[in-house]
């Protein structure tokens, strides 16, 4: 028996980097998947990869998650499909590099609709429905250590992150009374495509990282799971950093 046998997830972001290592390391641990994108092709590919690797049913939905409709029904095709729900994944997300006073209004409002409201439609669509049902969940919302770092030409992402740290606590707190956890997890410089050029990698490993290597998304997948398990079931409203010792800095 996984960890997760039986229970049913949705991840946000599930066409690459971390949303794809979550949504294979629920898996192979039994997990069933709604994996959503704007990559429809991609997610398909992991919802494939699933299937066939692990024997678990999984789902695949272009979703803008920005967009409430959107929303709606990536939450009511996967009820449809597995009968119920048990763990939100928050991953989707967006970055750029910008000095501040040149961002848009396009820009900020685009990254906030992408990185928080996305999460706060999601957790309030699936929260809605344990409600309904008398259900307990768990909520794990990807944030960064951009949550309480300051980073120059990152202002926006910054901001964002940070918000996503603030609604995970207020969500553990209002509605853990009624069987449901929140959790966010902070990483660090995680090898994905997000990330900036080589040389910047380089440097933070040799100046900021005492594990002096990138982060993968398997690393971060391994605490996903943590965080939806049983294991971790008196652990809500936390953010816990992932990120190579980055913070003791």
């Amino acid at each position: 028996m996984g960890r997760l046998q039986d229970k049913v997830a949705i991840v946000t972001g599930a066409a690459r980097g971390i949303g794809a290592a979550i949504a294979l390391r629920y898996a192979s641990e039994g997990c069933s998947l709604a994996l959503c994108d704007l990559n429809l092709e991609g997610a398909e590919g992991i919802a494939e990869q699933v299937r066939t690797q692990y024997g678990v049913q999984a789902l695949a939905v272009r979703t803008d998650v920005a967009r409430r409709d959107e929303v709606e029904t990536l939450v009511a095709a996967t009820l449809q499909r597995f009968g119920t729900l048990d763990i939100l994944v928050n991953n989707a997300a967006m970055f750029y590099n910008a000095p501040f006073e040149q961002q848009s209004d396009e820009q900020w409002d685009t990254i906030m609709d992408v990185n928080v409201k996305s999460v706060f439609m999601m957790s309030q669509a699936v929260i809605r429905h344990w409600l309904a049902t008398a259900r307990g969940g768990a909520i794990i919302n990807l944030a960064s250590i951009s949550a309480s770092v300051a980073f120059v030409n990152s202002s926006a992402y910054c901001t964002t992150k940070a918000a996503v740290a603030s609604l995970t606590r207020c969500l553990a707190l209002e509605y853990g009374p009624k069987g449901i956890r929140a959790n966010s997890i902070a990483p660090g410089i995680i090898d994905t495509p997000m990330l900036p050029s080589q040389e910047d990698n380089e440097r933070w490993v040799r100046e900021k990282l005492p594990i002096p290597r990138l982060g993968t998304p398997a690393d971060v997948a391994d605490l996903a799971l943590f965080l939806a398990s049983d294991e971790s079931r008196y652990i809500t409203g936390d953010m816990i950093y992932i990120d190579g010792g980055w913070m003791l800095n």
